[in-house]
């Protein structure tokens, strides 16, 4: 009766372990075959599919349909920071086809430099909702609201202009590297940032300025009205 009791519980344990191994198992379409565990890591089982790990996941969840209200452009600048940190994905699953380690280098740091451009026009598309486009001489009544709209719009210039620094650094090394990569448009923006056909710093420089103008205007309404 003892070995009877032995003999069962082993027979449960072998069971048990192989019902609980079934569900790695890595069929090949043959019925009846398939290859173990350990030899393969089961599809379901790549997370980086499912879940951003790379630079390349991060970028390609921004690139998803958003109601551009303030909420979802701060979630894209979240997401392109935390890809800043990231690292890239593996040559033969890049962006596009890269064929060699100049062309891999190049392909980097337009990456690098499209993020840092994204990150910045995120700001100035937030700022825009806060920077009151002109001051009415019936604005008096609501100069501290406006000043405060006014200091938002701002700080929010003032933080997108070293993600231009930044996106012109990386726009330098990667015309170092005198090959064409497939990424068109990054390719077009590094083109037109090196020709200094396309200047945020001075953009960005106007936007201060006009800030400052009206808010120096508001200065005058309110001392206008006091006296």
């Amino acid at each position: 009766m003892k070995k009877k009791l032995i003999t069962f519980i082993i027979l449960l344990c072998v069971a048990s372990l192989r019902a609980e191994d079934y569900q790695y198992q890595y069929f090949t379409g043959e019925k009846d075959k398939y290859v173990p565990f350990s030899d393969y890591i089961p599809r379901v089982r790549l997370h980086y599919k499912t879940v951003p790990h790379y630079v390349e996941d991060f970028y390609e969840l921004y690139g998803m349909k958003q109601y551009y209200n303030e909420n979802s452009l701060r979630k894209n600048i979240d997401r392109l920071k935390i890809a800043l940190d990231c690292k890239f994905r593996h040559p033969s699953e890049a962006l596009v086809q890269v064929d060699t380690e100049q062309e891999y280098y190049k392909y980097r740091n337009l990456v690098f430099m499209h993020l840092n451009l994204l990150i910045m026009r995120n700001y100035l598309k937030i700022a825009a909702r806060y920077d009151k486009q002109r001051i009415y001489f019936y604005n008096a009544e609501f100069a501290d609201e406006i000043r405060k709209s006014l200091e938002i719009a701002e700080g929010l210039y003032r933080e997108a202009r070293p993600y231009w620094e930044k996106a012109r650094l990386y726009a330098g090394k990667a015309s170092s590297v005198k090959i064409t990569t497939r990424l068109g448009f990054m390719e077009s923006e590094r083109y037109s940032i090196i020709k200094n056909e396309l200047d945020y710093h001075k953009i960005i420089g106007t936007h201060l300025d006009r800030v400052s103008a009206k808010k120096n205007r508001l200065n005058e309404l309110l001392a206008a009205g006091n006296r």
